[in-house]
């Protein structure tokens, strides 16, 4: 097993090969976020590149909706401005939508993405489909409120980093029942940042597609035994984010968490160069007024979240776990930067309103990433999120042959996406040098993985899954915690 210290390096590699901060080589669709005629326009010279199934779930409704869409999105600047946003701010959030809308049928027809948006479409079914497949769900009963796989988009530029619009929100936007998952262009080229989809496709896409889940994980959370009871409202607020992340560890193994935290680490060294060491990541926890605004964990956190899902994973015998647990604590030492607190930090005065000691913090991070893996919820039918996916021996050992040959390759049909993701970041980690070669040897297999989709490949036939009506959208945590905590 490798070393705390290849991470580092692995984050070199990912500063030095990747411009983080560039602008996307295609920018927003025409007419973007205001004119609905120039946007209609846009979705019908692409829509009929789609599957017959997208077609009529997706691009149809998108059409009907922009003109609503467009006067809902001049509404939602002016309560922007009301609460006082900046323009610019109000105005880029409502881009952001009606670009990752429109985009999601406009690249299809960039030629600057055909390559790319082929293999990050593969990489998004594939993930989406391990969670939601029928045969994955033959025990629970429940209805989904999504069984098409996600659309996905490349944003016009690097500041909004991979998001997702899941199904309830898009379903409020244009009444379509498909989600769209957005990365920035800049990524296109650079398949080995892509482990994070895990979290995005893989996280919260299917947890928004079983309805009520997200409310029985923030129910557990908040009444969690082995949280501090000043913790728990904090990790209710968090639990889309986390549930998410713990996903991503089921569906891509623990390397899913070295990836993310390197992925972190690199943008950060990107934006702030001298600000921390190679490899550390944000310890700060962001509030106004005392109160939390922002919905994602405190990076570092988010691996300690990580960290107990790995503990949690029955499927991985004791000696892999072991080996995974030491490795995953050497990055989490490197990752901390020296810090021993989590910060809670007023982004209006700079002011720290409390110290949290780490070692709290990421025991609480610990359980939450355990519960979140093993709690039988009636979401589910009684079943833990385990019982319809997660990453075992036989994962592990597909990963470790794909890491092994990745260098020079080939390492097509050497495994699933989830497996070619989790071996080509192990490749990186050991070799980081051989950063263009394990690229090229990911996008040549993540070819394949497209040309093979059972709803987007060649092949596939034009309408591949029947969609469902049912499902409802799910409410964000209410009655977010005040700082200071009171710890004691």
């Amino acid at each position: 097993m490798t070393s705390a210290g290849d991470y580092v390096a692995m984050c070199k590699a990912l500063l030095d090969n990747v411009r983080w901060s560039d602008a996307s080589p295609v920018g927003s669709p025409a007419g973007s976020p205001f004119d609905a005629d120039q946007l209609a326009a846009a979705v019908r010279a692409q829509q009929a590149q789609l599957p017959a199934s997208y077609r009529t779930a997706y691009a149809a409704p998108l059409l009907a909706a922009l003109p609503d869409l467009v006067a809902q999105l001049r509404q939602q600047v002016e309560r922007s401005l009301v609460h006082g946003a900046a323009s610019a701010d109000a105005l880029a959030e409502v881009r952001s939508i009606a670009d990752t809308l429109v985009g999601a049928v406009r690249d299809r027809g960039e030629a600057a993405y055909q390559a790319p948006l082929t293999r990050f479409q593969a990489v998004v079914s594939n993930l989406y489909r391990s969670f939601l497949a029928r045969e994955q769900r033959v025990r629970l009963p429940q209805p989904l409120a999504e069984l098409l796989p996600p659309l996905v988009t490349f944003a016009p530029g690097p500041e909004r980093g991979p998001f997702t619009l899941p199904v309830d929100r898009v379903r409020q936007y244009i009444g379509a029942s498909v989600g769209v998952v957005s990365l920035p262009g800049t990524y296109a080229a650079h398949p080995l940042v892509w482990a994070g989809l895990a979290h995005e496709t893989g996280g919260h896409d299917v947890i928004h597609a079983d309805p009520g889940l997200i409310e029985q994980l923030a129910a557990g959370v908040a009444r969690l035994d082995a949280l501090p009871p000043a913790l728990r409202p904090v990790w209710a607020t968090w639990i889309d984010e986390a549930a998410s992340d713990v996903y991503g560890v089921l569906n891509i193994g623990p390397a899913f968490a070295i990836s993310l935290t390197a992925l972190f680490a690199a943008i950060g060294a990107a934006r702030a160069p001298s600000a921390a060491p190679l490899g550390a990541v944000r310890t700060t926890l962001n509030v106004r007024g005392a109160q939390m605004v922002d919905a994602h964990p405190v990076d570092l956190l988010r691996l300690h979240v990580a960290l107990g899902a790995v503990d949690a994973l029955v499927g991985l015998s004791p000696a892999r776990r072991g080996a995974w647990l030491d490795l995953l604590g050497g990055v989490a030492e490197a990752a901390a930067g020296g810090a021993t607190t989590i910060d809670a930090r007023d982004i209006t005065t700079g002011a720290v309103v409390q110290r949290l000691p780490l070692p709290v913090m990421a025991s609480a991070a610990r359980a939450v990433g355990a519960y979140i893996a093993t709690a039988e919820l009636d979401a589910l039918g009684g079943s833990s999120i385990q019982d319809i996916e997660t990453w075992d021996d036989a994962d592990d050992e597909a990963a470790a042959g794909i890491a092994a040959a990745a260098p020079a390759g080939p390492i097509v049909a050497l495994g699933d996406d989830a497996q070619l993701l989790a071996g080509t970041t192990l490749a990186l980690l050991r070799a980081p040098s051989a950063y263009a070669a394990i690229t090229a040897q990911l996008a040549a297999a993540l070819d394949d993985s497209f040309a093979r989709d059972p709803i987007f490949g060649t092949a596939a036939p034009g309408s591949a899954l029947a969609l469902s009506s049912q499902g409802r959208a799910l409410a964000r945590t209410p009655g977010p915690p005040r700082f200071p905590l009171a710890l004691e």
